[in-house]
């Protein structure tokens, strides 16, 4: 899918089910590493990252079966670490957790430098320091990080920002190491606790998963489990910001209320009804949207990775928002685009002032994964066509998003 054509205007209606969410299929992919078992996991988002992942996987001697396009087998007995791929794993933010994962079953991890979306600075010093804190040797070399450790010891790890990635890593590494470990001023995020649930089937003895304070009983051994992955709450986010731009009313099958807390508030202060039916959310907008002033920030806040969207839904609205990011402070490449929409946007200081100003139609870029969803928003409500180029950016963290917003009545198409 190289480009994304989107005719706005018109309002979406029906519904769609939510698939596996990425945050939560990338750590549990890593950790099938530590049980040197088999694993079957399941609601697994079929999505480029998620690809990505597997195949590096394979390339350390994982073998990787489908029992359905959803379902999948993964055998880790035969891994060898240190020697994933350079190039797949410098693409790929998350490949970070492999550290983990190979220093606590094998006692030395290598991984080329990983990259991602072009979101802000995410230097991996914090995942160097819970290694060591655990007692690996750990080096920054020139486009590779490494570590070794004759045996990791529990320790106290105090993080010094509730950082998602090297919650993951302290989690991977503690999980096998000797001793207690506990992890403070840990990430809360759902994906966390979906992580130590599938640690927990495998064996492991953690406590405290989704609070600001982990302990972690090291185990000499893991073994597989079967393993759900949790619904994704940044894909449902972004159908209701898309609803709410876009106007009607839509089902969103499996979303999980508890984990949008920080979203549905607003989003009910702009003019957009949100309600549950059942194992549905179902949300809906009809009238004026009203501006908002928010902060995205670790959870239980605002997530970061519905700022973007969100500053496209204020484009709609009937006065000035602002929206400030303490996650991502320079997370505003996305602005520029929606400029060239007709957006009026001034993004300084760690925030972003968005002016009421209806989008039309143009042709933008999906710079980063995030920002291709916001453009996606702003193109539902705006007026004419839109062109989004680099949309295979979406396909990252998004399963079939052109297929499902043409289940909900949106003029959409995707090209090669």
């Amino acid at each position: 899918m190289k480009k994304l054509l989107i005719t706005g205007g018109v309002p979406l209606h029906g519904e769609v089910s939510i698939s596996g969410f990425k945050n939560a299929a990338l750590p549990v992919l890593y950790a099938t590493v530590l049980t040197g078992d088999v694993s079957v996991i399941e609601n697994l988002p079929r999505i480029r990252d998620v690809d990505a992942t597997l195949r590096i996987l394979q390339a350390i001697g994982a073998i990787v079966l489908f029992f359905d396009p959803h379902t999948v087998l993964i055998d880790t007995r035969g891994v060898t670490p240190c020697c994933s791929p350079d190039r797949e794993v410098s693409a790929l933010r998350a490949s970070s957790y492999l550290l983990g994962a190979e220093l606590a079953r094998f006692g030395r991890a290598r991984v080329a430098t990983p990259g991602g979306c072009r979101i802000g600075a995410r230097p991996l010093d914090i995942h160097c320091a819970v290694l060591r804190a655990l007692g690996a040797e750990v080096r920054e070399e020139a486009g590779a990080i490494t570590a070794v450790a004759s045996g990791l010891c529990g320790a106290e790890v105090t993080l010094p920002l509730p950082s998602v990635g090297a919650t993951v890593n302290a989690i991977l590494a503690a999980t096998l190491a000797d001793g207690v470990t506990h992890i403070v001023g840990a990430a809360r995020e759902p994906h966390i606790v979906d992580l130590c649930r599938y640690l927990t089937a495998c064996g492991a003895d953690i406590r405290g998963a989704g609070e600001g304070e982990l302990c972690i009983t090291g185990v000499s051994r893991l073994h597989g489990a079967k393993h759900t992955l949790m619904p994704d709450m940044i894909e449902a986010g972004t159908f209701l910001t898309a609803v709410g731009a876009a106007g009607g009313e839509i089902s969103l099958r499996g979303a999980v209320s508890e984990h949008l807390t920080a979203l549905i508030t607003p989003l009910r202060a702009m003019g957009v009804t949100v309600r549950e039916e059942g194992d549905c959310l179902v949300a809906a907008r009809q009238g004026l949207l009203f501006p908002f002033d928010l902060t995205a920030g670790p959870y239980p806040a605002l997530p970061t990775d519905m700022h973007p969207q969100l500053a496209a839904l204020a484009l709609f609205a009937t006065a000035p928002s602002r929206l400030r990011d303490t996650v991502f402070p320079d997370r505003f490449l996305y602005a520029r685009e929606l400029r060239r929409m007709g957006g009026e946007l001034i993004a300084r200081d760690g925030g972003v002032t968005v002016y009421p100003s209806r989008p039309k139609g143009g042709r933008v870029r999906a710079v980063d994964l995030r920002a291709g969803a916001a453009l996606a928003v702003a193109a539902l409500g705006a007026r004419g066509r839109t062109v989004i180029r680099d949309a295979d950016t979406l396909a990252r963290g998004y399963e079939d998003i052109a297929g499902k917003l043409a289940a909900l009545g949106a003029t959409v198409e995707a090209r090669g």
